[in-house]
């Protein structure tokens, strides 16, 4: 099944512990491919990133995909970056988000598989027609996702929306979570299968052929269940709650004594025109909800360029100062200072123009090619309109960096300084590199250190400046090795990361003068716009803006010479040590 190229697409993958679904949606949530491979044994994360990688190769050959959800068996952090505790999978604080924006260059967002559930039934499935929906899933397990006005509620850390965990009876059975009598105690499968020594389907069956005892029981059950969604009534007044897992089919069996029981406890205030439904989608519910998280993620991207774009304010006039002839001096040093600064300011804005000018520029001219009727089939056009689609989104992703760059730069992004271990960190920058380096032949080493050793910076840029280094090395190139090393300057208490590789160091600039070079007019030529390369920023802007990130951590990043004659020059990131004592 296929939709028009400028269509928008995203991925969605529920990620469990047997099996990895993933599918291709549009805006409107159609699955314009899916597919489902094994998870792999044992679930290794660096070994589960590959499978997930190339499982995405095969759904989404072209690259039409601008954005990944995922769902994960277990809770996330508030951002939805790491994998916080993956029992399933024997997993415990892993950056899958950073690890596929750097393997597959595509925005990408975490959420637990029982939320992305909840998000797919709110989408697409039972919750379709409201915006505050509960649901509940009665398994092995009871879990939950709470959506209020269409968006996903997680809590200030990511671990909200245990429905299943709240108490109902302060004397009850204790559960793993620790708790006591919660309502996974009463109305989960484990539940029914310590009251009854059956399973569910068993005591459906028996209760529909007439047994009084499995009748009986049922209606506690549903009791039990009303009890406990009252609760959630009073707490989120959603418009419908949602039941699903396995426990649900038996529904005709407990929703008269669920409804009466919430009727008995919950006013008819909190309960107006409330609905209680089954779900709708099955086990596909986890990966339509991962990709509707996706599409959130899209939204919100271009929600904050848009902000950032409107509260954009021109500086405003410095005011009159009165100074002595003494401070003169002073002055005219820090003048030449701010100088310098405008000069370095106005070279970034020129270079950051030029750089997502020039890929416009080719946009500009499918567009033109295409409105001038120069193309010589349907099919020629349709290959342009996505080649055009497909170049503008990578622009946008650059356009992103440079906006979270400037953010910090500016201090609008609180930087969180803090000691950072290296050890940990190089071992991260391994994970999210080595694919890269390897499907280009490419070997890469990265040195070990002592495990003691910390910098003073932002975790997160402090990653994110050392990967922008590395894979543009890696990127352009065609042979040979980079290789990251570290070393202490206990003298001056700095922490150098040197980068080198095969090229000579010149490779990190270009002889251009950016504020005085003409920009080139969009090229007609069909051949030239067939081999436009991708979107990208070159050599030097990608250290220009390493550069920014690293000055802002109080460090610095600059090209050295060669410890020796036979090896070329190197990258030398500089931080403050964090140590108190070496």
């Amino acid at each position: 099944m296929g939709t028009e190229p400028n269509a928008g697409q995203v991925l969605g993958v529920d990620l469990g512990g047997t099996a990895i679904k993933l599918g291709r949606f549009d805006s409107i949530g159609t699955c314009l491919q899916s597919l489902t491979v094994p998870t792999p044994q044992p679930a290794e994360p660096r070994t589960v990133l590959e499978a997930i990688v190339n499982a995405i190769a095969q759904v989404d050959p072209h690259h039409d995909a601008i954005a990944i959800g995922i769902g994960t068996p277990g809770p996330t952090d508030g951002e939805g970056r790491v994998a916080r505790v993956a029992i399933n999978l024997g997993w415990e604080n892993v950056p899958l988000a950073d690890w596929m924006e750097a393997t597959l260059g595509k925005p990408t967002i975490l959420a637990n598989d029982a939320n992305c559930a909840g998000l797919g039934e709110a989408w697409l499935g039972a919750g379709r027609r409201f915006t505050d929906v509960i649901l509940l899933t009665l398994g092995t397990g009871v879990g939950g996702a709470v959506i209020l006005d269409g968006k996903l509620f997680v809590g200030r850390n990511g671990t909200a929306g245990e429905l299943g965990l709240m108490t109902i009876d302060r004397e009850g059975i204790a559960c793993n979570s620790g708790n006591c009598g919660s309502l996974e105690q009463h109305v989960s499968v484990q539940a029914i299968r310590r009251m009854t020594g059956m399973e569910p389907a068993q005591m459906s069956d028996r209760a529909k052929a007439g047994d009084l005892e499995a009748i009986a029981f049922w209606q506690n059950y549903g009791r039990d269940l009303g009890a406990g969604l009252a609760n959630l009534i009073y707490i989120f007044t959603p418009e419908a709650v949602i039941l699903s897992g396995g426990i649900s089919a038996s529904s005709e069996l407990f929703f008269p004594t669920m409804w009466d029981e919430i009727k008995l406890r919950v006013l008819p205030t909190s309960r107006e025109d409330l609905q209680i439904l089954t779900a709708d989608l099955g086990n596909q519910a986890g990966m339509v909800g991962a990709a509707k998280l996706a599409w959130q993620l899209v939204e919100q991207r271009a929600a904050q360029l848009q902000a950032n774009a409107a509260t954009r304010q021109p500086p405003s006039a410095p005011s009159a100062l009165a100074l002595s002839d003494p401070a003169l001096s002073e002055l005219e040093l820090v003048n030449r200072m701010v100088v310098e600064l405008a000069k370095f300011k106005a070279g970034f804005l020129a270079r950051t123009s030029h750089e997502l000018r020039s890929p416009l520029n080719g946009i500009l001219g499918m567009h033109q090619l295409i409105l001038s009727d120069l193309c010589d089939s349907p099919d020629e056009e349709r290959e342009f309109i996505q080649q055009a689609y497909h170049s503008t989104h990578k622009l946008l992703g650059l356009l992103d960096e440079v906006i979270h760059v400037s953010k910090v730069d500016h201090g609008s992004t609180q930087l969180q300084i803090q000691p950072v271990q290296v050890a940990s960190l190089l071992d991260d920058l391994q994970m999210l590199t080595h694919l890269q380096a390897q499907n280009r032949s490419i070997q890469l080493e990265i040195a070990t250190v002592d495990p003691e050793l910390y910098v003073l910076a932002d975790p997160h840029w402090l990653k994110q400046g050392l990967l922008y280094v590395i894979d543009s090395a890696i990127a352009l190139m065609q042979e040979g090795t980079v290789r990251l090393t570290a070393q202490v300057e206990p003298s001056s208490r700095q922490f150098h990361f040197e980068i080198e590789d095969s090229r000579s160091p010149s490779a990190w600039h270009e002889a251009v003068n950016y504020i005085h070079t003409p920009v080139p007019m969009p090229a007609l030529a069909k051949e030239h716009l067939k081999n436009l390369p991708e979107p990208s920023f070159l050599p030097g802007m990608t250290l220009l803006i390493a550069q920014q990130l690293f000055e802002c951590m109080q460090g610095s990043l600059r090209l050295v010479e060669a410890p020796s004659a036979d090896r070329p020059g190197l990258l030398r990131c500089t931080l403050p040590l964090a140590n108190d004592e070496l």
